[in-house]
């Protein structure tokens, strides 16, 4: 940890802004924000709209738990994104004929259409974001957050 200062017995001191977590997750923020811009006047959606959408054009169909899970949303931030996105026409609820207390979430015709336009908006801005990296750099910084992922979550 070369960043952070040493006194003279080894002790480091807590430099907020060379700090990991808290700049992974500033940058994870600024790319959120970033992105959003992108979508959010043209298709009026919010960031939690977008993770929901985005799960179900990779999986569909899910549980409003399922995409919460996947995209760290919590209960309310899902159920309202779900409720916006109903109101929308672009996803609709469907009775899980297993277990029946649970409904189902996946995208409509037009909510599939949304999707894919949203997907070609999400592709050119990964690409400007990752403009700033040649090749070599963007396969470390993959390679460096598959590490990281998976330390994280033996740490949670």
């Amino acid at each position: 940890m070369l960043l952070r200062d040493e006194d003279d017995e080894g002790q480091r001191d807590l430099i907020l802004d060379q700090y990991l977590p808290y700049r992974m997750a500033v940058i994870a923020h600024l790319m959120s924000q970033g992105f959003a811009k992108r979508y959010s006047k043209e298709y009026d959606m919010t960031i939690g709209e977008w993770r929901v959408m985005a799960n179900l054009g990779h999986i569909e169909p899910q549980s409003g738990h399922e995409i919460g899970a996947h995209s760290h949303l919590d209960k309310v931030q899902v159920s309202r994104a779900v409720a916006r996105l109903e109101k929308k026409g672009w996803i609709q609820r469907e009775g899980d004929t297993v277990d029946r207390r649970r409904n189902l979430l996946k995208l409509t015709a037009e909510g599939r259409i949304v999707f894919e336009r949203l997907g070609k908006l999400a592709l050119d801005f990964e690409d400007d974001v990752s403009g700033a990296l040649n090749t070599e750099e963007y396969a470390a910084l993959d390679r460096i957050l598959i590490k990281l992922s998976k330390r994280a979550e033996s740490l949670a």
